[in-house]
């Protein structure tokens, strides 16, 4: 009688395969608040700056409507007052700077450092 070789996964293969798909799931969800809460940011940055009259306000009313969007949108883990900064583009339009960083403890001293720059140009339509 001829011997057969068994084709297919072990049952310690099976495990290793579950085990790292499972680490990079638990990863995704330590993480993925995160990159929601960002995107919650970048939707409430264009909807201050394309508000009509954005362009000709000054920056504490920038910032109030960018505090008034976060709240209605429930943004967390981030302060309007030391996170948003203004500059001038090339064609002397003010683009608002959104710089945090998030820090998420992954596993024991296992973490992972997040940093985010969203950036949007005031393009509002004056008065």
């Amino acid at each position: 009688m001829a011997w057969r070789r068994e084709r297919g996964a072990s049952l310690w293969s099976v495990l290793v395969f579950v085990v790292v798909v499972g680490f990079w799931v638990f990863v995704g969800f330590r993480i993925g608040p995160s990159y929601l809460n960002n995107w919650q940011i970048e939707k409430g940055l264009a909807s201050v700056a394309l508000q009509p009259g954005a362009r000709t306000q000054d920056r504490q009313d920038l910032r109030a409507a960018v505090r008034r969007e976060f709240s209605v949108g429930y943004v967390g883990q981030v302060s309007v007052h030391k996170d948003l900064h203004f500059e001038r583009n090339a064609h002397g339009l003010r683009v608002m700077v959104f710089r945090y960083h998030v820090l998420i403890p992954i596993m024991g001293n296992a973490s992972a450092y997040l940093d985010f720059v969203d950036r949007q140009t005031v393009t509002g339509a004056g008065n």
